[in-house]
């Protein structure tokens, strides 16, 4: 097979089989999440089809490499995994950043890591004050809420989530009250002129917040390419009274916007709620406040989002439900979005490495842990949707693929509570050094399993 030959299936799995959009964009150089609007979702459904077209098997080294950027570079990859005779199907034994991870030292300023869009709204003010440290608001991200839907599938929203928890230690922490202006049971049309008399009356070192839909806004690139997909920004007004000012610190993006597509994306159903909040009020964090956020946050005994996707794997492998195997890529179809809250460890970590002048060697180590955390994630979901694949078309249960997905589940699990118990660690000796009363934080080190 020469490389016409895979570009030529690249094309006619995207054309005909998962039926994109963005098809006339097609080229070999063509990028796939930015021209094609691939997300990692059909990124790992053009390679399960590849894999059945073009006889190979895809090893779990190649979840997590660069070889995906462009068709070009996607068909010269294929093309290698063709040559190779036994391709590997065990988890990597060694933990790696992937090149252009940036894992510098916590002392120096490194590209700051975005993993959740409320919480990177709020921390821009803090951000932008030298007298405080946005790192330690990112301590109740790693864990936060998972819901699992009525049909056991994955999610990370729901009208039934709300922000109240980050609303609270933001506002203990920063002493910045963050305050909801968006009324649910009031029409869109009752909460876009309060949108409106709110932007209109703003002042300089006032932020307002607003849910809207990323899909209807199909001009600004983000690599999940979801429909719907909710999500935070703060906006504001220029001196043009058709164009706005958006501001997305998830996205790292910042420009303008027609007022009227952004009304059109905050006049979605799938999206609702907004907030305000002044960096006027600003002061500086508490040693005792930061304590006390942690310990509320470090969750020693279990970790949700693994635990959830156990879960649904438990239940759609259960004959006795009505969840059918062949809908567990459907369910875990979200995970990518969720994933990317793990990194939010490297901004712990990052905290208390400046705080104790910690080696920078270690603090790259566990940074390559957290890597190793999220990109596990996509072997889980590729395994997962094998799995729904042989279960759709055959009818069949693949003992085999069960038990490898249950492995990297396990091996999740203990990876992440290593993670956990250094940070636990740490977190006792920085207690201490910052004069603060006893830690409360204990692990049970029975269930650890050492990662570094």
């Amino acid at each position: 097979m020469l490389k016409p030959d895979v570009i030529q299936a690249i094309h006619r799995i995207l054309a005909n089989t998962l039926a994109i959009p963005r098809i006339q964009a097609f080229a070999d150089d063509a990028r796939l999440n930015e021209d094609l609007y691939l997300d990692s979702v059909l990124v790992l459904q053009l390679l399960l089809n590849l894999e059945i077209e073009c006889g190979f098997e895809m090893p779990d080294t190649a979840l997590t490499r660069e070889d995906f950027d462009t068709v070009d570079s996607l068909a010269t990859f294929v093309l290698q995994q063709t040559q190779v005779s036994e391709p590997s199907a065990s988890p990597p034994t060694q933990e790696q950043a992937p090149s252009g991870v940036d894992t510098e030292s916590p002392e120096e300023e490194f590209e700051d890591i975005k993993v959740h869009c409320f919480v990177s709204c709020l921390c821009e003010i803090i951000k932008a004050d030298p007298r405080t440290d946005h790192r330690p608001f990112y301590f109740g991200v790693w864990d936060a809420e998972v819901v699992i839907d009525d049909n056991a599938c994955l999610s990370y929203h729901s009208a039934s989530i709300n922000h109240d928890f980050f609303r609270t230690w933001f506002e203990r922490l920063y002493n910045v009250p963050v305050r909801p202006w968006y009324r649910s049971e009031c029409s869109k049309m009752a909460n876009t002129k309060q949108l409106l008399t709110l932007l209109d009356d703003k002042t300089d070192t006032e932020n307002i917040m607003v849910m809207l839909d990323m899909f209807r806004l199909p001009e600004r690139e983000n690599k999940f390419n979801r429909d719907p997909f909710p999500h935070y920004v703060m906006l504001e007004l220029t001196d043009d009274p058709d164009i706005w000012m958006m501001y997305d610190p998830d996205f790292r993006w910042e420009g303008t916007q027609k007022k009227t597509d952004v009304l059109h994306a905050i006049a979605s159903d799938a999206v609702s709620g907004g907030y305000r909040f002044d960096s006027v009020d600003i002061r500086p964090t508490t040693n005792e406040a930061i304590r006390a956020y942690f310990t509320a946050c470090i969750n020693a005994t279990h970790n949700p989002m693994t635990d959830a996707v156990s879960h649904i794997l438990e239940q759609h492998l259960n004959t006795d439900t009505h969840y059918r195997l062949a809908n567990l890529d459907t369910a875990l179809e979200q995970l990518p979005v969720l994933a990317i809250r793990k990194y939010a460890y490297e901004h712990g970590l990052a905290f208390f490495w400046r705080e104790l002048s910690l080696e920078d060697a270690e603090f790259e180590q566990w940074c390559d842990v957290v890597e190793a955390l999220v990109s596990t994630y996509k072997q889980i979901q590729f395994r997962a949707m094998k799995l729904a694949k042989q279960a759709a078309e055959n009818n069949t249960v693949d003992s085999l693929l069960v038990e490898q997905i249950q492995q990297l589940i396990d091996e999740q699990n203990a990876r992440e509570f290593s993670i956990k118990n250094r940070l636990i660690d740490v977190f006792n000796v920085w207690t201490k050094q910052a004069d603060t009363p006893e830690p409360v934080v204990h692990f049970n080190n029975d269930i650890i399993t050492e990662a570094v």
